[in-house]
């Protein structure tokens, strides 16, 4: 009893960590979840949620309530931090992505050249740039809610489930694209429920129909399936990298938070310490 509560409580720490940080604009959810090491857990979790349903709901129960939690509290104060030294908090951030580079490619299992997953690193580059071919506001679901509406939600839902799957596509990116960035915080903060339903049910169904293609995929080929998700992961770097410093203090904190970030990753994915996640 004693060793699951600890366990999920570990889980809602994660999740409330998620939460808050993938409130920024160009930072992924899926890559905080690999860096935290709960990525294979959530994917299997959704994919096989009816094989043990008790076990797997309840785990995502815990990492979704957190999850929403730190997305509308502690995420008010990382945009804050943001605001105030964009530079520095964007270079912790770069840092926290360089830290997790090593475990995705250990992940691939790859003990020599793979043409193959080469392929699938620059295809997944590839991916992520060409996000930025996609207008901002491509569809207007800003505003009080109409019914004529309702398409464009289910396209916006299954971009949006993308973003939640894909390590290295930013989900508040994707609001940002879609026009619903201040929208869809502003619904989270007053509770409201039309709203979120409009993006939360088309989300859910997309996440359903797509998490067992990606768990196929990642059991399957983990070789090209991780080499995909790296190229994802170092392309997201553009997405935050907020400039250099131009005076001497502000380059010292960079660095400093840089080195913080990667420490920090070493530091959670076991790389120092050797310790393995909680099962």
């Amino acid at each position: 009893m004693h060793n699951s509560v600890k366990e999920h409580a570990v889980y809602a720490l994660k999740g409330f960590t998620i939460g808050s940080l993938m409130t920024v604009p160009g930072v992924s959810g899926g890559t905080l979840a690999i860096i935290l090491n709960i990525y294979d857990k959530l994917v299997s979790a959704v994919a096989n949620l009816f094989s043990d349903f008790k076990r797997n709901f309840i785990f995502l129960l815990t990492v979704g309530i957190s999850l929403l939690f730190g997305m509308v509290t502690l995420s008010k104060l990382i945009l804050l931090a943001l605001d105030y030294a964009p530079i520095p908090v964007s270079w912790f951030f770069i840092g926290s992505i360089a830290g997790s580079i090593p475990m995705l490619f250990k992940k691939t299992g790859l003990k020599k050249f793979s043409f193959s997953a080469l392929l699938c690193a620059l295809g997944g580059i590839i991916c992520v740039f060409l996000l930025d071919v996609i207008p901002e506001g491509i569809l207007e679901l800003s505003g009080d809610f109409r019914i004529e509406q309702l398409p464009a939600f289910c396209v916006c839902g299954i971009a949006l489930a993308v973003a939640v799957i894909v390590p290295g596509v930013s989900f508040s990116h994707m609001l940002v694209i879609f026009g619903i960035y201040e929208r869809f915080y502003s619904a989270l903060s007053s509770l409201d429920i039309v709203f979120l339903l409009c993006v939360g049910v088309p989300t859910a169904i997309a996440l359903l129909a797509l998490i067992r293609l990606f768990n196929y995929l990642l059991k399957k080929y983990p070789a090209q399936s991780y080499s995909a998700i790296l190229g994802f992961v170092v392309a997201s770097i553009k997405d935050i990298y907020a400039g250099i410093p131009s005076d001497a203090v502000m380059i010292i904190a960079s660095v400093f938070a840089l080195l913080c970030g990667i420490a920090a990753v070493f530091a959670v994915t076991g790389i120092f310490t050797k310790k393995q996640e909680v099962k």
